[in-house]
């Protein structure tokens, strides 16, 4: 039988072990996941019921619960198959994991091939002493396959043995299944020996909780609540708040909408604060849960490892040659604050997408920037941290290219604000009537339609100037991020406004460079200069350098490997590189 991997799991490559037993998940693991899936259906299914009597839905009434605890049974039923069905071991060479029910399949990784493994255990199965685990290998595992194995669940002890022995490269053992007081006493010595061992980079200070909220998201998690209400009263027709209203005495829609428009100047700034406090206290929750606990250490076989969460436990252990380098990471609002995280470019950190991915290499919460520069430097071993190195300025042209962006910007700005104020100007009594009506199915008290039909229609051309004033602004922010130097042994590469991140990679993990140009870059000289690596998210570039200048830095940044396609332009100097014609 082959695997989806394109392994067998008996090949004259890689036969298979008989001296060591094929170990499975724990039972619990069934029974926990059955508990988490009863405590939210039952009680929904309840309430379904009690609303069903009051509704007079008799003979539905007594399908919900009975429904929903067959279901359970079902889902439960498929967990102990799928239980029965998965066996995992680790030998000295490979890691191997056989699971499914109908389709059966066999996976097979050398060990390596490992670059990370991460221990997750969210509060439902911590109480069971469970834990998931899952191993990064950094590559595809055949056509279409996984980058990663993953197990779900077993003891915490088997989780921190798999660990260890995966990491350390050490001969496994019968992890999980030593029995007895002898057992627990070597795992015990084990932990107590590498935590002797470990070298402490970074441990959280709750002051840094304060950075949680400086993101461009805290306007809009109050915004989303609203929002969830404005959907909920459009799906019932506005029942809802009429039924709020009528109970506690609320003025009707028309009157709290006139009491408003009265006061504009003071009902906006209050909403404001509103909108911001409440994105602060959720953000902050959210900082709290993720990042308690946190701690920062390097083994002393070079293992880096993150440990963090309250109610959701997660240890990631990356194998320290396969850390590759660091991004400071800056989004606009952590940075106009102080503050910055520190994110790793490393292999076996990937993931589905490249949101999740930049989520699971980052190895700090918001702190301020120069804590954040000086832990980027202990990461790196480096105690001239190549994050200082002063780097080059991008030409002027790479400038002209964003004005002319935030140029075309505000003249679709000013087109569009044209348009808006001409159709404004032509709107009449009956036509804002009809408006407010609409907007009463969705919002209980109308105020955007109100605000527009006494907005006079030179309000659109401010917000027009005010479009193009930070359009500019942006494409000026732009051009500063840009630029790129060299360290003995990384290269540094920085740009973006939003969100800016200094990528520092070791020269040794570049593999190959990327050139592009666009018919515009061509015209004004410049090139994006990549640099591709195994690591992190695979390519880190300059981006609109000057082209000579960009092959000058990649030629020396990786010496002989663009030499082939370079020629010189003062017969053999460093001064200057172009491309050779056709290359």
């Amino acid at each position: 039988m082959t695997s989806p991997d394109g392994l067998s799991p008996q090949t004259p490559d890689h036969p298979a072990d008989p001296e060591v037993p094929w170990q499975r998940l724990h039972p619990l693991s069934v029974w926990a996941s059955a508990a988490v899936a009863g405590i939210f259906l039952v009680p929904s299914a309840i309430v379904g019921t009690i609303v069903l009597a009051v509704l007079g839905q008799y003979p539905w009434v007594f399908f919900p619960v009975p429904g929903s605890l067959a279901f359970l049974a079902l889902t439960t039923y498929l967990d102990l198959l799928r239980l029965r069905a998965t066996r995992y071991r680790v030998t000295d060479e490979r890691m191997e994991v056989r699971s499914g029910v109908i389709a059966k399949s066999y996976r097979s990784i050398p060990r390596e091939r490992v670059r990370s493994v991460d221990v997750a255990a969210p509060l439902y199965v911590r109480v069971f002493g469970l834990c998931s685990v899952t191993v990064g290998t950094g590559e595809k595992v055949g056509s279409g396959g996984s980058d990663q194995l993953q197990l779900i669940y077993v003891t915490a002890e088997q989780g921190e043995g798999l660990r260890r022995d995966l990491l350390h490269r050490r001969v496994p053992g019968r992890t999980g299944d030593a029995e007895g007081a002898d057992g627990s006493e070597t795992a015990g010595a084990a932990e107590a020996e590498e935590a002797a061992d470990e070298v402490e980079l970074a441990r959280l200070v709750p002051a840094w909780l304060a950075y949680a909220p400086a993101t461009a998201a805290t306007l809009g998690v109050g915004l989303g609540a609203i929002a969830a209400l404005l959907g909920l009263n459009a799906q019932t027709g506005g029942v809802g708040w009429d039924w709020v209203s009528g109970r506690l005495g609320l003025p009707t829609p028309e009157q709290m909408s006139s009491f408003v428009m009265a006061r504009l100047l003071m009902v906006v700034p209050l909403s404001l604060l509103a909108l911001l406090v409440s994105g602060v206290v959720v953000l902050t929750l959210a900082a709290v849960e993720t990042w308690w606990n946190y701690r920062l250490t390097r083994e002393a076989d070079g293992t880096v490892r993150l440990r963090r969460g309250l109610l959701t436990s997660v240890s990631l252990s990356v194998e320290g040659r396969r850390l590759n380098g660091v991004t400071l990471h800056e989004p606009f609002v952590l940075r106009s604050v102080g503050g910055a995280d520190v994110r790793a470019v490393a292999t076996g950190l990937s993931a589905a997408d490249e949101k999740k991915t930049s989520a699971k290499s980052r190895l700090s919460p918001g702190m301020p920037r120069a804590r954040a520069r000086a832990l980027a430097a202990d990461l790196m071993r480096e105690e001239a941290s190549p994050l200082d190195v002063p780097l080059t300025a991008h030409p002027r042209s790479a400038l002209r290219r964003r004005f002319t962006r935030a140029g075309f910007v505000t003249v679709l700005g000013a087109v569009a604000a044209a348009a808006l104020a001409w159709a404004h100007g032509l709107a009449n009594r009956t036509w804002w009537e009809h408006a407010i009506r609409a907007e009463q199915e969705f919002a209980p008290v109308p105020l955007a339609t109100p605000v527009l039909e006494t907005t006079p229609t030179w309000g659109w051309g401010v917000l027009a100037v005010l479009l193009g004033v930070a359009a500019f602004w942006y494409a000026l922010g732009s051009y500063r991020g840009l630029g790129h130097g060299l360290h003995p042994r990384y290269l540094v590469v920085r740009q973006g406004m939003a969100a800016r991140d200094t990528v520092a990679l070791e020269r040794s993990a570049v593999i190959g460079w990327r050139i592009t140009r666009s018919p515009f870059q061509r015209w004004a000289g410049l090139a994006d200069v990549a640099a591709t690596t195994a690591a992190g998210s695979g390519m880190y570039a300059a981006t609109d350098v000057g082209l000579g200048q960009g092959l000058a830095w990649a030629d020396a940044a990786a010496p002989g490997l663009l030499e082939p396609f370079l020629v010189r332009e003062d017969g053999g100097g460093a001064s200057g590189a172009r491309e050779r014609e056709g290359a």
